[in-house]
């Protein structure tokens, strides 16, 4: 039998086919990248979009196994970014021994945008309808972000007033992208020019008007109409009166009449809210009942209203959600409550009924850390208190929230709690944004001419890596080059060791000063004749550790520190022509001396998070004791005592925009410091309590620089507004710092005349990675009863106060 040409060709197109097939065949017949160890997820194709954006939403799967429902969710969270038209996957062996996988995946991105246009608006600029849209130019083109900012659009116009606005989109592909042209009919404007009221008579119209957002058209106010207002304003009125008893208040209606202004080419609506009032009730008291697990005299005093006072509906509300939390803070998060309110409209009287529903305890059945791209999984775990199979707790909860801020780690934390798989089961979902935590500092500092053989710049550099590899780990790298300075120190550090938050760290460094000490000259008779200035080095070499243990009971954070620093120094003049004044500057130029100090710390932090707190309050002590070996290795020999303490709370918190609000915090800080020398022993200037100017007393960097002793007090009062909350904060600071020569004469001899004091606004960027402050203090004290201020070149004669510039650091008490 003879094959036809077109049989011959279907024999030959089927075998090419079957061939074709055979290795993908022999592949899948394998399934040799199943249960295979993820180890690199790589791309293929990106031209606009960043590699980092992608490996935000799949670098965590790099270590898991491959399944089904794995390779899924990486390619769902792919497609779900919305910045690819197609992506082809395949997987390839890791290395030779095929035990691990490389996915790969080659991806189709959308254009870029190229240009937006807005076109048709007159009456507001395209410079503010650019910062409204979310797309911006050289974003990757996304059609359903487009459709969300033409709705931006029309309710940005709708809160300006435009009631007849209407918003649509054109596209247009180009050789270089997308161009996008969003067109606007604005129409006419719509103020109100007049709110009215009717059927108030227990509440003025003046007062009524305050509360609403709705505002009347006037010389510093817009009056633009936003129908979407009245809603809120309604309820802001019936809330009003039901805080006063009015419990059956309403606003039926609110009457709009609008005329049309031909010279200013707008609308004006007079708006009329008609209200009913009804009457005034008190408060009758609530009968719980089906509550086994607490008493019912406690969870009643969880309302905060007594017997025969008006009712007030806000409190009461909170009251019935303070009764629902207790439940829910010691874990049983599916009870039911079902409240009952009961009239007595011919004794103006209301009586509730709380019928509470127990069930048992939820557990924790898994808790999910998503939005960590560097941070190990488990170094954001162990932070949070709480772990699968234990009972649920909000605190608990609330407590690792407060750990992670404190980490500094991410820019934002958001947790979820959400049904488990079973009945009183719960999952905990804990999202993270990360930031960074990397700071590489270098500056310059023109330190000025004053002298031609001195090199007039300073420089430093700082490196410090508070999260490395995203362990947890910290290192840092400090260094100075100046005339007076030269230093380098590395230090390291582990928060967690052993499973346990037992913290460790060590440092060392070097470094080189020229110094300045007052010295003494004598006649031959060895009688002092006069003082004076010497000039000499100081070279050290340091080497400091610590071991700490942190505790996190639900009220605050609780530390206990100790360690160890030692140095070896010494100092280089010539001690045949000068005699210094402090007798210890002698002892580290005949020989090189160690300088050991013990050290233990304690503290509880209660601040809602210790870098930028709002809230809470800060107390530490600690103790330290120098010299451990007997004279002469070691030359000084004291205790020296810190006590810290720090309260903060919110004065007014107002919100301005959906962004920002109006927001002042108080902060007070005490710090009491003293030293104890053993009777006859040595204690050098240098070892003495001082005033910075920087930190304590701040602007008496200079005068009081030779104010030393053996006892410091020091308080400090703050006013903060935060500008960019988290980033930038304008500060008012009033500082009050004392020095005394002895320890008791801090609590007995005492006048006004011993205080400086200093006040001044300030700018403090609340940021971690950048902590500075930049001050101006105007600096005072009083003697003899005459207020002396402190002038720009540091002396105390000036007439009226001047300010002095001040670098400080935005620290915190840890």
């Amino acid at each position: 039998m003879q094959c036809k040409p077109l049989c011959l060709g279907t024999v030959f197109f089927a075998l090419a086919i079957f061939f074709a097939a055979l290795p993908v065949s022999s592949q899948q017949s394998e399934d040799w990248y199943y249960n295979k160890v993820i180890r690199r997820i790589e791309y293929e194709g990106l031209k606009n979009v960043k590699k980092s954006d992608i490996e935000a939403v799949t670098k965590s799967f790099e270590g898991r196994v491959f399944t089904d429902a794995v390779y899924a969710e990486i390619l769902s969270r792919i497609y779900a970014l919305e910045y690819f038209e197609d992506v082809t996957p395949l997987a390839v062996p890791y290395d030779e021994t095929r035990q691990s996988i490389t996915l790969r995946f080659t991806v189709v991105e959308r254009p870029v945008v190229t240009k937006l246009v807005f076109s048709g608006n007159k009456e507001i600029r395209t410079t503010e309808l650019k910062n409204e849209v979310s797309i911006k130019e050289r974003d990757i083109y996304i059609g359903a972000r487009v459709l969300l900012d033409e709705r931006t659009l029309r309710e940005y116009y709708l809160k300006n007033g435009f009631t007849n606005v209407s918003v649509s989109s054109r596209t247009e592909v180009t050789a270089n992208g997308m161009e996008i042209t969003f067109v606007i009919n604005e129409g006419a404007s719509t103020i109100v020019s007049a709110v009215q009221f009717q059927g108030n008579q227990v509440i003025t119209a003046r007062k009524l008007k305050s509360l609403i957002a709705t505002k009347e058209k006037s010389l510093i106010r817009k009056g633009a109409y936003q129908e979407s207002s009245l809603e809120q304003d309604k309820q802001a009125i019936v809330t009003h009166y039901q805080d006063r008893g009015y419990a059956d208040a309403s606003v039926s209606d609110v009457v709009q009449e609008t005329a049309f202004n031909e010279k200013a080419g707008r609308n004006e609506v007079t708006l009329t809210f008609i209200i009913h009032e009804g009457i005034q009730y008190t408060y009758g008291g609530i009968t719980i009942t089906g509550n086994k697990l607490f008493p019912t005299e406690r969870l009643v005093k969880l309302i905060h209203l007594q017997e025969g006072v008006v009712f007030n509906q806000t409190r009461f509300q909170e009251g019935l959600m303070s009764i629902a939390d207790l439940y829910f803070e010691n874990g049983y998060t599916s009870n039911g409550f079902v409240p009952t309110i009961s009239r007595d409209n011919e004794q103006k009287v209301i009586t509730a009924s709380y019928e509470i529903t127990e069930r048992g305890r939820s557990h924790v059945e898994r808790i999910i850390i998503r939005g960590n791209t560097k941070t190990k999984t488990e170094v954001v775990l162990r932070e949070i208190p709480i772990e699968s199979g234990d009972i649920f707790s909000k605190a608990r909860i609330q407590s690792g929230l407060r750990n992670l801020l404190n980490l500094q780690y991410f820019s934002a934390i958001v947790p979820e709690i959400v049904p488990g798989s079973e009945e009183n089961l719960v999952d905990v979902i804990i999202n993270v944004e990360e930031q960074s935590t990397t700071q590489v500092e270098f500056g310059l500092t023109f330190t000025g001419v004053s002298s031609p053989d001195e090199f007039p710049v300073s420089l430093f550099l700082r490196f410090k890596d508070s999260n490395i590899f995203g362990t947890g780990k910290t290192a840092a790298a400090d260094t100075t080059l100046s005339p007076d300075v030269q230093s380098l120190t590395l230090s390291y550090g582990d928060s967690w060791l052993w499973g346990i938050p037992l913290g460790i760290s060590v440092s060392a460094g070097v470094t080189h000063r020229n110094l300045t000490a007052v010295q003494r000259f004598y006649y031959a008779d060895d009688q002092e004749a006069l003082t004076g200035y010497m000039n000499y080095e100081q070279l050290s070499f340091s080497l400091g550790t610590s071991v700490g243990r942190r505790w996190n009971p639900n009220f605050a954070i609780l530390s206990l520190t100790g360690g160890i620093s030692a140095s070896v120094q010494r100092n280089f003049f010539d001690a045949a022509l000068f005699v210094p004044a402090d007798s210890t500057i002698a002892d580290y130029e005949a020989a090189w001396r160690l300088r050991n100090t013990l050290w233990t710390s304690f503290s509880v932090d209660d601040r809602d998070i210790n870098y930028d707190p709002s809230s809470g309050w800060f107390v530490s002590q600690r103790l330290g004791w120098t010299g451990i070996f007997p004279q002469p290795v070691e030359t000084e020999f004291f205790l020296r005592t810190d006590t810290k303490a720090e309260i903060y709370f919110t004065l007014l918190n107002l919100p301005v925009t959906d962004s920002w609000s109006l927001k002042f915090v108080f902060m007070e800080y005490a710090g009491l410091s003293f030293l104890f020398p053993p009777q006859e022993s040595l204690l050098g200037e240098t070892s003495m309590l001082y005033i910075d100017g920087m930190f304590n007393g701040r602007g008496w960097m200079y005068y009081a620089y030779n104010y030393r002793g053996k006892a410091m007090f020091s308080n400090i009062m703050e006013i903060r507004m935060p500008i960019m909350p988290g980033l930038l904060a304008f500060d008012f600071f009033f500082d009050t710092v004392l020095i005394k020569q002895n320890q008791g004469d801090l609590f007995s001899n005492v006048t006004i005349d011993d205080f400086l004091f200093s006040f001044g606004p300030g700018l403090r960027f609340s940021m971690p990675q950048f902590p500075l402050r930049l001050l101006f203090s105007f600096a005072f004290k009083s003697e003899n009863g005459e207020v002396k201020w402190l002038n720009s070149s540091g002396m105390l004669n000036a007439t009226s106060p001047q300010p002095v510039f001040v670098l400080s650091f935005n620290l915190p008490n840890r």
